[in-house]
């Protein structure tokens, strides 16, 4: 079982990541969505849909934000980290 303590530098980078991208949130959901979306990267060969990461994401409520801008901020922390593991990040899953 893989707990967000267990993906400490990963759950760091993508907070920040979503900081530098506007899409912080009150913290309360950040957990769930930090958890989500590593799983998602781990998951997916290829950058998941905009459908496939709601989802993913469907059991995860935010009481405090629209879900815009998150969703334009995990499809960019995941293209990052693609192209950064020299995966292409122009690819679709089917």
């Amino acid at each position: 079982m893989t707990t967000l303590e267990g993906l400490k530098e990963e759950a760091e980078e993508f907070g920040r990541f979503l900081g530098e991208q506007g899409a912080e949130q009150c913290g309360f959901c950040s957990p769930g969505f930090i958890m989500n979306v590593l799983a998602m990267e781990r998951e997916f060969d290829t950058i998941p849909s905009s459908d496939e990461i709601r989802e993913y994401l469907s059991g995860n409520l935010c009481r405090c934000t629209g879900y815009a801008g998150q969703m334009r901020a995990i499809r960019n922390w995941l293209e990052y980290r693609k192209t950064k593991k020299g995966g292409d990040a122009s690819c679709r899953k089917q």
